[in-house]
Order: structure tokens, then C-alpha cells, then sequence
């Protein structure tokens, strides 16, 4: 476990390693319905060990960041349009959140933790591809996240 202060914050933040699949913070049963196809499994993203994805057999997946940090600046990107692609403020998701359409995207924060889930597929692959209905599955996984989140 690493313990991180942040300036700004008054108590230490403990940072416990490992990406929110690993953890058990989030699992198959919390994302079944977003996606038509059945989760086989989990990957982590190479590289990065604070994201993981949740898979199907095909292409569509679930991926999953939590990372200790940089929430605010994150989200800030987004909602102020200085990202590539356009997406809008999203309440009642942490203290702070986006939705972005076009990457099936909920970027949020609470206390600076950034909780980032997308969902990779078409219009087909999900089983309600509606906006309200996806916006509001991923942001209930970020509000999860963040509850669980140190």
C-alpha cells in the first residue's frame, strides 16, 4: 500500500496497487446487460495497471480506469472542450463527471480520484444503445468506483 497527501486534501490518501478488476471493486455481474454478448473474462491493459477491461468472446469490451489521481484536471479537459472530442457535464456522478457519446464514455472524479469507463462496441452490440440508458449504467459503475475508492 503507498500512502500519497495531496495538497488541498485534509487527510492522507492510501493508494492500494492494482487495477479495480484485480481488486474486486467491480465485477461481471455489476456490467451484465450493457452488452449483448456474455463477459468471458478479464484483461488487464498492458501497461497501465490502474485499467482493466471486462471482455466478450468478440470485440466489445467494458474498460475500466480508477486511478488515485488527476481527476479534476481530467474531468476539467473534457467538460471544457479542450479534448478532441466533444462531451457534456453528467450530475450526479461524483463530485464532478462527463459523458462523452461518441466513446460510450463516463469520466469522473471525486476527491481528484478519477473513475474513466468506456465501452467499446456498435450500435448493435449493446443491448440499449440509448444514450440515457448507457450514460446512466456506466456513471452507477464510476459512482461504485468512487465509493470504494480510498
Amino acid at each position: 500500500m503507498v500512502l500519497s497527501c495531496l495538497s488541498g486534501d485534509s487527510a492522507p490518501r492510501t493508494h492500494v496497487p492494482g487495477s479495480p478488476c484485480e481488486r474486486g471493486l467491480l465485477s461481471a455481474r455489476d456490467v451484465v446487460g450493457i452488452l449483448r454478448a456474455p463477459i468471458t473474462g478479464i484483461a488487464l491493459i498492458s501497461g497501465d495497471p490502474e485499467s482493466c477491461a471486462f471482455v466478450t468472446a468478440s470485440r466489445p469490451q467494458i474498460e475500466i480506469t480508477l486511478r488515485p489521481s488527476r481527476g479534476k484536471a481530467t474531468v476539467r479537459a473534457w467538460v471544457s472542450g479542450t479534448m478532441p472530442l466533444e462531451a457534456r457535464p453528467l450530475y450526479d456522478v461524483g463530485d464532478r463527471a462527463a459523458w462523452q457519446r461518441d466513446l460510450h464514455e463516463v469520466i469522473a472524479e471525486r476527491n481528484d480520484v478519477l473513475c474513466d469507463i468506456s465501452v467499446l462496441g456498435t450500435e448493435g452490440d449493446f443491448t440499449d444503445p440509448s444514450d440515457d440508458v448507457l450514460e446512466d449504467r456506466i456513471g452507477n459503475l464510476c459512482k461504485k468506483l468512487l465509493r470504494a475508492a480510498p
